[in-house]
């Protein structure tokens, strides 16, 4: 198993002399990680006849699960879920526990029935054969490329050996290969890079409209004037070039000749949305645009893999948002986070900052491992170069600290409060991050002295604090086998089976522990609206799935109490002027960069509304959000 290079675990599979395959996965990547324990049996057809596991998932509930199927009946019963089904012909169970080596069979199983086959409990899954590519080195070997699609939103990739066995599987995040074979990784990646693009390019060619170069005009809009929180009605809204050219009541607004007119009849128009803490992957382009997302912020990612989606965006090439990028800064260790550049020394820290700067970064986002003595040097190298700074915590630091060193912001709302539970001693790079909150935090005053000093330090200093709610909601709320309260419509539009990740559940909680942890969750949230009484700069961001979940961010302040006009102010102008972009973007305003999203609805009296997304103009060119919420496998709320 290797992340970003660097090797986090292994898989191994034994096969006994009757068939019956054993196989054992442990993974240890950024402090946790999953440890599997499986048997399975494959019927003559390829599709599995017996699947049993046991084990932990990545944040460490314990689980385990058994499918069998027998005739024509298939019964499956598991910690998070448990079923059964009359199948007549063949069908393809897909565990939740994770299985890499499920890639292989599901591949043997379906080129033995033309390339489809049906899926439990679930969809339906198709094999494309892709190419050959020959590799010389550890030893000369043909494999085979197959794409693998209707498993998730985006299609994904995995090699097969000339026999027909399984090689492995590779991506940015997460490789697996025969043990000797890393070296192959980055041959593989690139070879897929080359079917992505393909299928990205004719994505857009099929989904993006070209804005007339005589411009594009809304017609009767009800205009969200974010900075006021108000709506002009009936105005009018010219697009010339990705710019905003006019903007004006319709009655008075006189429109050029050959202006292409969209009549709005009475519907939102905002200004386009902003996820600010995101960490791009292959179908999170397509999803954003669908959910109006017009910008996000990448604060870690491979940067070749980064730098080449950003570019393809720009260039109408693929799907997807404005990406502002943070490089990611980690240190190194057996806790650390996987990280294409590390530090360790001042002089690592230094050249870290300037590998990012020669790329044109926005600024860089420091991890858990850091060593607290290299944030100020970072900060100060930033600095220098018109960068800014954000980020976990490190191990050995607190919040105060790190504001005081140099940090312009930071990311999730658990790190302001481990400001008041950790201690210079505290391993923060594992669970305990979420732990020792979840143990705590219903005990914390947010009245306190201390609590408003450090509020206090975070608005003298114009912190800009990303809360990134969705990331801890089912953490701290979610149990195995249920989704989490809320998020119900959200995951009826998802395809089958990234819905039921949703039942994973959250941290490994005592029974006797769930309502403290309850009562943590509704401490982040009241910690949000103490931080906006306050005066704070908040912004909006998920790191969680793309564009679905930034509505369930926006929700999820609505239930602190946060107004919903601040909600829409902070995921568009005030992420803008974080990043001091405030005059080119994020509002509806003359001379402004024409990111765009008509609503049915109106998200100041109802949120939820900014979900119901009709039309999306990123720039110069305009998207159906149901086209392109379909292409990611995903239901649209307008227009199923």
């Amino acid at each position: 198993m290797i992340s970003l290079s660097r090797p986090s675990g292994t898989s191994s599979v034994v096969k006994d002399a009757d068939g019956t395959l054993h196989t054992l996965l442990h993974v240890l990547e950024n402090g946790r990680g999953p440890h599997v324990e499986a048997t399975a049996r494959l019927a003559a057809d390829g599709t599995l006849q017996v699947f049993e596991a046991s084990g932990h998932h990545e944040m460490g509930n314990q689980f385990s699960a058994r499918f069998q199927r027998v005739g024509a009946r298939a019964e499956w019963r598991a910690t998070e879920e448990s079923g059964a089904q009359q199948v007549e012909g063949p069908a393809f169970y897909v565990p939740l526990a994770e299985t890499p080596e499920v890639d292989g069979w599901l591949v043997q199983a379906a080129l033995q029935h033309a390339g489809r086959l049906p899926l439990l409990p679930a969809g339906e899954a198709h094999v494309e054969r892709m190419e050959e590519i020959k590799v010389a080195s550890p030893s000369a070997r043909t494999l085979v490329g197959y794409r693998l699609s209707g498993l998730s939103l985006a299609p994904s990739y995995t090699w097969m050996n000339p026999d027909g066995s399984w090689f492995g599987s590779a991506s940015e995040w997460f490789s697996v290969v025969p043990e000797g074979w890393d070296g192959l990784i980055p041959a593989l990646l690139e070879q897929q890079r080359v079917w992505e693009r393909a299928r990205n390019e004719k994505d857009a060619r099929e989904l993006a409209q070209p804005l007339p170069a005589a411009g594009l005009a809304f017609s009767h809009a009800r205009v969200l004037d974010v900075e006021r929180g108000r709506y002009l009605d009936d105005h009018s809204v010219l697009v010339r070039g990705g710019t905003i050219a006019e903007l004006g009541p319709s009655a008075k607004l006189k429109l050029p000749e050959g202006v292409q007119v969209v009549d709005l009849a009475g519907r939102t128009l905002m200004p386009g949305l902003w996820d600010m803490h995101v960490h791009l992957g292959d179908a999170d382009g397509a999803l954003n645009i669908a959910a109006g997302v017009t910008t996000v912020r990448d604060v870690g990612n491979d940067p070749n893999k980064l730098d080449d989606q950003r570019q393809r965006f720009e260039a109408n090439q693929a799907i997807g948002p404005h990406v502002l990028r943070f490089g990611f800064i980690e240190g190194r260790g057996e806790k650390a986070a996987s990280s294409v550049v590390t530090a360790e020394i001042p002089e690592e820290a230094k050249r870290a900052v300037q590998t990012f700067a020669e790329r044109k970064y926005e600024g860089v986002k420091i991890y858990n491992s850091v060593k607290p003595e290299l944030v100020p040097l970072i900060a100060q190298e930033a600095h220098a170069r018109g960068m800014r700074v954000t980020g976990h915590i490190p191990v050995h630091m607190l919040a105060h600290e790190a504001v005081n060193a140099g940090y312009d912001g930071i990311e999730h709302i658990n790190m302001l409060f481990l400001n008041f539970f950790a201690t210079h001693e505290t391993d923060t790079r594992d669970i305990t991050r979420f732990t020792l909150v979840g143990d705590k935090a219903p005990d914390l005053d947010l009245a306190s002295r201390p609590v408003q000093e450090f509020f206090g330090l975070l608005r003298e200093k114009k912190t800009v604090v990303d809360p990134t709610l969705t990331a801890f909601e089912a953490l701290y709320v979610g149990e195995a086998g249920k989704i989490v309260p809320g998020m119900e419509e959200i995951v009826a539009r998802l395809p089958p089976n990234t819905a039921r990740a949703q039942l994973l559940g959250g941290l490994p909680v005592a029974a006797d522990k769930r309502e403290r942890y309850r009562l943590a969750w509704d401490r982040l949230l009241a910690m949000v609206k103490a931080l906006y009484d306050a005066k704070v700069t908040l912004v909006i961001g998920t790191d969680d799935l793309g564009g679905v979940m930034l509505h369930h961010e926006l929700a999820l302040f609505a239930r602190a109490g946060v107004p919903n006009a601040a909600i829409l102010r902070m995921a568009t102008t005030e992420a803008a002027r974080s990043l001091g972009l405030q005059r080119q973007v994020g509002s509806i305003a003359k001379g402004l960069r024409a990111d765009l999203v008509v609503v049915d609805g109106d998200p100041l009296t109802r949120i939820e509304d900014a979900s119901r997304v009709v039309t999306v103009v990123r720039g110069d060119v305009m998207f159906d959000a149901a086209a392109v919420s379909r292409s990611t496998n995903v239901a649209p709320v307008v227009g199923r």
